[in-house]
């Protein structure tokens, strides 16, 4: 911020004049740079802090782009594509109860039980981890 004759005047600038922003698609290739997170942010419709936030590290990407503050002089047309995890969740075999706990019928699965059942899998999930209760007719439990 410049004084001048009673006024202030704002400058926006990237934090040094050495580096740019850039942003990359999820493969690592480069899409395009920008002057400043401001600049950025004006372009794609972002907060320029959400930029910042991306640039830092504090998020891993922001509308499907990796962004990244580089060297004015030296921006790298590709970099290291994220990799995302794959998730590993074990399938735990489901009961249908009766009544009188006595087993219906078993599923290798939650989801496999919603659909037979016509029950969203969320629910199911919910009440087989005591979130809300089942009605009296039909109880689901975790087999061991």
């Amino acid at each position: 911020m410049r004084k001048r004759e009673g006024l202030y005047l704002y400058v926006y600038m990237s934090r040094d004049s050495f580096t740019v922003i850039a942003c990359y698609k999820l493969n690592g290739k480069l899409v395009k740079t920008y002057p400043s997170a401001r600049a950025a942010s004006k372009s794609r419709h972002l907060f320029t802090r959400t930029i910042d936030r991306a640039t830092r590290g504090d998020l891993l990407t922001v509308k499907n782009l990796i962004w990244r503050r580089v060297d004015k002089n030296n921006v790298p047309l590709e970099i290291e594509p994220i990799k995302k995890e794959k998730h590993t969740s074990s399938k735990k075999p489901v009961a249908k109860l009766d009544e009188n706990n006595n087993i219906i019928e078993t599923y290798s699965s939650i989801s496999e039980a919603a659909k037979k059942n016509k029950i969203d899998p969320h629910t199911l999930r919910d009440r087989l981890n005591g979130k809300y209760s089942s009605n009296n007719k039909t109880k689901f439990k975790y087999v061991d």
